[in-house]
Protein backbone atom coordinates (compact mmCIF):
# COMPACT_ATOMS: atom_id res chain seq x y z
CA UNK A 1 0.00 0.00 0.00
CA UNK A 2 2.94 2.48 0.69
CA UNK A 3 4.53 1.70 -2.40
CA UNK A 4 1.21 2.49 -4.57
CA UNK A 5 0.70 5.91 -2.23
CA UNK A 6 4.17 6.89 -3.22
CA UNK A 7 3.76 6.07 -6.67
CA UNK A 8 0.67 8.13 -7.24
CA UNK A 9 1.80 10.68 -5.62
CA UNK A 10 4.88 10.92 -7.53
CA UNK A 11 2.84 11.16 -10.50
CA UNK A 12 0.60 13.93 -8.82
CA UNK A 13 3.96 15.86 -8.98
CA UNK A 14 5.05 15.01 -11.92
CA UNK A 15 1.04 16.31 -13.42
CA UNK A 16 1.55 19.25 -11.57
CA UNK A 17 5.04 20.07 -12.96
CA UNK A 18 3.71 19.52 -17.01
CA UNK A 19 0.29 21.47 -15.66
CA UNK A 20 2.92 24.99 -14.60
CA UNK A 21 4.92 24.39 -17.34
CA UNK A 22 2.50 24.60 -20.32
CA UNK A 23 1.23 27.74 -18.19
CA UNK A 24 4.35 29.25 -17.82
CA UNK A 25 4.68 28.86 -22.18
CA UNK A 26 1.33 30.08 -22.41
CA UNK A 27 2.47 33.33 -20.70
CA UNK A 28 5.38 33.72 -22.60
CA UNK A 29 3.77 33.59 -25.99
CA UNK A 30 0.86 35.24 -25.29
CA UNK A 31 0.92 39.13 -26.10
CA UNK A 32 1.58 41.66 -23.69
CA UNK A 33 3.03 40.71 -20.62
CA UNK A 34 2.57 41.15 -16.79
CA UNK A 35 4.48 44.31 -16.92
CA UNK A 36 1.88 46.51 -18.71
CA UNK A 37 0.18 46.54 -15.88
CA UNK A 38 2.69 48.93 -14.34
CA UNK A 39 4.29 50.77 -17.31
CA UNK A 40 0.78 52.90 -17.75
CA UNK A 41 0.49 54.68 -20.89
CA UNK A 42 3.44 55.25 -23.84
CA UNK A 43 6.42 54.09 -21.09
CA UNK A 44 10.15 55.61 -21.42
CA UNK A 45 12.54 52.68 -22.38
CA UNK A 46 13.92 53.27 -19.11
CA UNK A 47 10.99 52.79 -17.36
CA UNK A 48 10.25 49.31 -18.83
CA UNK A 49 13.66 48.51 -17.92
CA UNK A 50 13.19 49.05 -14.26
CA UNK A 51 9.59 47.62 -13.93
CA UNK A 52 10.93 44.38 -16.03
CA UNK A 53 14.18 44.37 -13.63
CA UNK A 54 11.58 44.65 -10.41
CA UNK A 55 9.39 41.68 -11.78
CA UNK A 56 12.05 39.60 -12.79
CA UNK A 57 11.42 39.40 -16.42
CA UNK A 58 15.27 40.80 -17.09
CA UNK A 59 16.15 37.71 -16.19
CA UNK A 60 16.65 34.64 -18.26
CA UNK A 61 13.71 32.03 -19.30
CA UNK A 62 15.48 29.45 -17.80
CA UNK A 63 16.06 31.11 -14.43
CA UNK A 64 12.35 32.71 -14.82
CA UNK A 65 11.10 29.12 -14.95
CA UNK A 66 12.90 27.98 -11.75
CA UNK A 67 11.05 31.22 -9.75
CA UNK A 68 7.77 30.19 -11.64
CA UNK A 69 7.74 26.77 -9.89
CA UNK A 70 9.32 26.87 -7.56
CA UNK A 71 6.87 29.48 -6.38
CA UNK A 72 3.92 27.96 -7.05
CA UNK A 73 5.24 24.67 -4.86
CA UNK A 74 6.42 27.13 -1.89
CA UNK A 75 3.03 28.86 -1.88
CA UNK A 76 4.23 32.26 -2.12
CA UNK A 77 2.23 33.13 -4.90
CA UNK A 78 2.69 37.36 -4.55
CA UNK A 79 0.14 40.29 -4.86
CA UNK A 80 -2.43 41.14 -7.10
CA UNK A 81 -0.99 43.65 -10.28
CA UNK A 82 -3.98 44.98 -10.03
CA UNK A 83 -5.58 44.97 -6.51
CA UNK A 84 -1.80 45.01 -4.87
CA UNK A 85 -3.77 42.30 -2.67
CA UNK A 86 -2.02 38.97 -1.74
CA UNK A 87 -3.10 36.84 -4.36
CA UNK A 88 -3.47 33.75 -1.35
CA UNK A 89 -5.88 35.83 0.13
CA UNK A 90 -8.28 36.39 -2.63
CA UNK A 91 -8.32 33.02 -3.55
CA UNK A 92 -9.30 31.83 -0.44
CA UNK A 93 -12.50 34.23 -0.35
CA UNK A 94 -13.53 32.87 -3.41
CA UNK A 95 -12.95 29.74 -2.49
CA UNK A 96 -16.27 28.81 -0.13
CA UNK A 97 -18.13 29.57 -3.44
CA UNK A 98 -16.61 27.66 -6.19
CA UNK A 99 -16.40 24.46 -3.31
CA UNK A 100 -20.36 24.76 -2.52
CA UNK A 101 -20.87 25.17 -5.98
CA UNK A 102 -19.39 22.13 -7.14
CA UNK A 103 -19.95 19.83 -4.15
CA UNK A 104 -23.54 20.81 -4.28
CA UNK A 105 -23.61 19.84 -7.78
CA UNK A 106 -21.92 16.76 -6.82
CA UNK A 107 -23.77 15.24 -4.16
CA UNK A 108 -27.40 16.14 -6.19
CA UNK A 109 -26.08 14.87 -9.51
CA UNK A 110 -24.09 11.99 -8.41
CA UNK A 111 -26.95 10.31 -6.43
CA UNK A 112 -29.80 11.00 -9.14
CA UNK A 113 -27.10 9.46 -11.53
CA UNK A 114 -26.54 6.14 -9.43
CA UNK A 115 -30.85 6.04 -8.50
CA UNK A 116 -31.46 6.45 -12.54
CA UNK A 117 -28.66 3.98 -13.62
CA UNK A 118 -29.43 0.90 -10.64
CA UNK A 119 -33.01 1.66 -11.37
CA UNK A 120 -32.50 1.15 -15.13
CA UNK A 121 -30.10 -1.93 -15.06
CA UNK A 122 -33.00 -3.77 -12.77
CA UNK A 123 -35.64 -2.57 -15.64
CA UNK A 124 -33.59 -3.41 -18.54
CA UNK A 125 -35.46 -2.85 -21.48
CA UNK A 126 -38.58 -1.16 -19.81
CA UNK A 127 -39.64 1.97 -20.90
CA UNK A 128 -38.13 3.62 -17.96
CA UNK A 129 -34.73 2.38 -19.27
CA UNK A 130 -35.75 3.36 -22.34
CA UNK A 131 -35.97 6.95 -20.86
CA UNK A 132 -32.63 7.15 -18.74
CA UNK A 133 -30.65 5.91 -22.23
CA UNK A 134 -32.31 8.06 -24.38
CA UNK A 135 -31.88 11.22 -21.53
CA UNK A 136 -28.42 10.02 -20.49
CA UNK A 137 -27.34 10.11 -24.27
CA UNK A 138 -29.20 13.92 -24.90
CA UNK A 139 -27.20 14.87 -21.14
CA UNK A 140 -23.41 13.68 -22.82
CA UNK A 141 -24.61 15.57 -25.91
CA UNK A 142 -25.32 18.91 -25.15
CA UNK A 143 -22.53 21.07 -23.89
CA UNK A 144 -22.59 22.71 -20.39
CA UNK A 145 -21.83 26.73 -21.80
CA UNK A 146 -24.83 26.27 -24.46
CA UNK A 147 -27.06 25.17 -21.56
CA UNK A 148 -26.37 27.64 -19.60
CA UNK A 149 -26.65 30.29 -21.84
CA UNK A 150 -29.96 29.14 -22.41
CA UNK A 151 -30.96 28.96 -18.98
CA UNK A 152 -29.88 32.29 -18.87
CA UNK A 153 -31.57 33.54 -21.46
CA UNK A 154 -34.65 31.23 -20.89
CA UNK A 155 -34.93 32.62 -16.54
CA UNK A 156 -33.82 35.75 -17.40
CA UNK A 157 -35.91 36.78 -20.11
CA UNK A 158 -39.08 34.69 -20.27
CA UNK A 159 -39.41 33.83 -17.09
CA UNK A 160 -38.28 36.20 -14.77
CA UNK A 161 -38.58 36.11 -10.96
CA UNK A 162 -38.72 32.32 -10.87
CA UNK A 163 -34.97 31.47 -10.37
CA UNK A 164 -32.38 33.91 -10.19
CA UNK A 165 -30.66 33.81 -13.94
CA UNK A 166 -27.29 34.87 -12.55
CA UNK A 167 -25.72 36.46 -9.22
CA UNK A 168 -24.83 35.08 -6.33
CA UNK A 169 -26.02 35.10 -2.25
CA UNK A 170 -23.73 34.37 0.06
CA UNK A 171 -26.12 31.45 2.73
CA UNK A 172 -24.80 33.81 5.90
CA UNK A 173 -27.24 36.97 4.03
CA UNK A 174 -30.26 34.34 2.84
CA UNK A 175 -29.80 30.37 3.06
CA UNK A 176 -33.57 30.38 0.71
CA UNK A 177 -31.65 32.72 -1.64
CA UNK A 178 -28.75 31.31 -1.73
CA UNK A 179 -30.41 27.86 -2.78
CA UNK A 180 -32.18 29.59 -5.26
CA UNK A 181 -28.58 30.76 -6.94
CA UNK A 182 -27.28 27.65 -7.02
CA UNK A 183 -29.95 25.66 -8.76
CA UNK A 184 -29.38 26.91 -12.50
CA UNK A 185 -25.22 26.71 -12.10
CA UNK A 186 -25.50 23.26 -10.13
CA UNK A 187 -28.09 22.01 -12.58
CA UNK A 188 -26.10 23.06 -15.97
CA UNK A 189 -22.79 21.68 -14.50
CA UNK A 190 -23.90 18.47 -12.59
CA UNK A 191 -26.53 16.84 -16.02
CA UNK A 192 -23.56 15.71 -17.82
CA UNK A 193 -21.88 13.95 -15.27
CA UNK A 194 -25.25 12.39 -13.80
CA UNK A 195 -25.58 10.63 -17.29
CA UNK A 196 -21.96 9.49 -17.13
CA UNK A 197 -22.30 7.64 -13.99
CA UNK A 198 -26.10 6.37 -14.68
CA UNK A 199 -24.46 4.73 -17.98
CA UNK A 200 -21.88 3.54 -16.44
CA UNK A 201 -23.71 2.09 -13.35
CA UNK A 202 -26.65 0.73 -16.04
CA UNK A 203 -24.10 -1.01 -18.11
CA UNK A 204 -21.88 -2.74 -15.15
CA UNK A 205 -25.06 -4.07 -13.48
CA UNK A 206 -26.64 -5.27 -16.68
CA UNK A 207 -23.04 -7.36 -16.44
CA UNK A 208 -23.27 -8.46 -13.15
CA UNK A 209 -27.29 -9.70 -13.54
CA UNK A 210 -25.53 -12.33 -16.04
CA UNK A 211 -22.85 -12.99 -14.42
CA UNK A 212 -22.68 -17.14 -13.32
CA UNK A 213 -23.15 -16.25 -9.44
CA UNK A 214 -26.33 -14.33 -10.01
CA UNK A 215 -27.66 -16.81 -12.20
CA UNK A 216 -27.09 -18.91 -8.95
CA UNK A 217 -28.63 -17.16 -7.05
CA UNK A 218 -31.52 -16.66 -8.89
CA UNK A 219 -31.91 -20.64 -9.35
CA UNK A 220 -31.58 -20.87 -5.50
CA UNK A 221 -35.14 -18.74 -5.49
CA UNK A 222 -34.38 -15.33 -4.63
CA UNK A 223 -35.69 -12.17 -6.04
CA UNK A 224 -34.95 -10.05 -8.86
CA UNK A 225 -35.10 -6.85 -6.51
CA UNK A 226 -32.57 -9.15 -4.23
CA UNK A 227 -30.38 -9.82 -6.88
CA UNK A 228 -29.91 -6.67 -7.80
CA UNK A 229 -29.55 -4.84 -4.66
CA UNK A 230 -27.05 -7.65 -2.95
CA UNK A 231 -25.31 -9.15 -5.76
CA UNK A 232 -25.73 -7.36 -8.92
CA UNK A 233 -25.20 -3.56 -7.22
CA UNK A 234 -22.14 -4.62 -5.04
CA UNK A 235 -20.35 -5.63 -7.51
CA UNK A 236 -21.12 -3.01 -10.12
CA UNK A 237 -20.51 -0.29 -7.82
CA UNK A 238 -16.96 -0.96 -7.35
CA UNK A 239 -15.74 0.53 -11.00
CA UNK A 240 -18.57 3.24 -11.00
CA UNK A 241 -16.24 4.58 -8.08
CA UNK A 242 -13.65 5.55 -10.32
CA UNK A 243 -16.00 7.36 -12.72
CA UNK A 244 -17.88 9.19 -9.73
CA UNK A 245 -14.34 10.42 -8.55
CA UNK A 246 -13.29 11.60 -11.38
CA UNK A 247 -16.80 13.45 -11.41
CA UNK A 248 -16.09 14.84 -8.54
CA UNK A 249 -12.49 16.79 -9.68
CA UNK A 250 -14.73 17.59 -12.92
CA UNK A 251 -17.62 19.50 -10.90
CA UNK A 252 -14.60 21.37 -9.14
CA UNK A 253 -12.83 22.50 -12.38
CA UNK A 254 -15.95 22.90 -14.39
CA UNK A 255 -16.98 25.68 -11.99
CA UNK A 256 -14.22 27.92 -13.93
CA UNK A 257 -16.51 27.93 -17.10
CA UNK A 258 -20.08 27.78 -15.16
CA UNK A 259 -19.11 30.44 -12.60
CA UNK A 260 -18.55 33.07 -15.79
CA UNK A 261 -22.01 31.72 -17.43
CA UNK A 262 -23.86 32.64 -14.46
CA UNK A 263 -21.79 35.56 -12.72
CA UNK A 264 -20.86 33.37 -9.76
CA UNK A 265 -18.02 35.24 -7.86
CA UNK A 266 -15.67 32.09 -7.69
CA UNK A 267 -12.37 31.12 -8.31
CA UNK A 268 -13.32 30.41 -12.44
CA UNK A 269 -14.49 33.69 -12.54
CA UNK A 270 -11.37 35.32 -10.71
CA UNK A 271 -9.02 33.34 -13.01
CA UNK A 272 -10.97 34.48 -16.57
CA UNK A 273 -10.92 38.30 -15.09
CA UNK A 274 -7.35 37.77 -13.94
CA UNK A 275 -6.38 36.77 -17.60
CA UNK A 276 -8.42 39.42 -19.62
CA UNK A 277 -6.69 42.21 -17.10
CA UNK A 278 -2.94 40.56 -17.23
CA UNK A 279 -3.10 39.97 -13.54
CA UNK A 280 -0.86 37.26 -13.99
CA UNK A 281 0.03 36.23 -10.50
CA UNK A 282 -3.39 35.73 -9.65
CA UNK A 283 -4.07 33.42 -13.18
CA UNK A 284 -1.08 31.39 -12.59
CA UNK A 285 -2.23 30.77 -8.53
CA UNK A 286 -6.03 29.97 -9.80
CA UNK A 287 -4.97 27.22 -11.95
CA UNK A 288 -2.61 25.91 -9.77
CA UNK A 289 -5.12 25.70 -7.21
CA UNK A 290 -8.05 24.25 -9.65
CA UNK A 291 -5.21 21.58 -10.97
CA UNK A 292 -4.37 20.78 -7.52
CA UNK A 293 -7.95 20.37 -6.32
CA UNK A 294 -8.46 18.12 -9.28
CA UNK A 295 -5.69 16.00 -9.11
CA UNK A 296 -5.90 15.34 -4.94
CA UNK A 297 -9.41 14.39 -5.28
CA UNK A 298 -8.72 11.49 -8.03
CA UNK A 299 -6.00 10.87 -5.97
CA UNK A 300 -7.85 10.03 -3.09
CA UNK A 301 -10.56 8.16 -4.93
CA UNK A 302 -7.71 6.22 -6.64
CA UNK A 303 -6.66 5.62 -2.83
CA UNK A 304 -10.01 4.29 -2.32
CA UNK A 305 -10.78 2.43 -5.29
CA UNK A 306 -7.54 0.74 -4.17
CA UNK A 307 -8.37 -0.49 -0.71
CA UNK A 308 -11.81 -1.75 -1.55
CA UNK A 309 -10.84 -3.54 -4.60
CA UNK A 310 -9.17 -6.89 -3.95
CA UNK A 311 -8.79 -7.58 -7.60
CA UNK A 312 -6.34 -4.22 -7.89
CA UNK A 313 -4.67 -5.12 -5.12
CA UNK A 314 -3.52 -8.60 -6.13
CA UNK A 315 -2.86 -7.40 -9.66
CA UNK A 316 -0.59 -4.43 -8.33
CA UNK A 317 1.04 -6.98 -5.47
CA UNK A 318 1.37 -9.71 -8.70
CA UNK A 319 3.28 -6.88 -10.74
CA UNK A 320 5.86 -5.89 -8.08
CA UNK A 321 6.62 -10.08 -7.35
CA UNK A 322 7.34 -10.04 -10.89
CA UNK A 323 9.30 -7.29 -11.21
CA UNK A 324 11.48 -8.14 -8.31
CA UNK A 325 12.31 -11.48 -9.83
Amino acid sequence: MTRYVIRRLVGLAVVLVLVLTLVFVMLQKAPGGPENAYLGVNPTPERRAAVMAQLGLDQSLWVQYLRFVGSMFTFDFGNSLTTSRPVGEMLWQRLPVTLELGLVAFVVWTTVGLLLGAVAASRQGTAFDATVRVGSVIGLSVPSFWLGLVLVLTFGLYLPGILPSSGWVAFGEDSLGNLRSLVLPAFTLGIGSAAVIARTLRSSMISELGADHVTFGRAMGLSEGTLARHLALRNAIIPTLTVVGMMLGTFIGGAVLIENVFNVPGIGQLIVNSFLSNDYPVAIAGTFWTASIFLVTTLVVDLLYFAINPRIRAQFQNANAGGAR
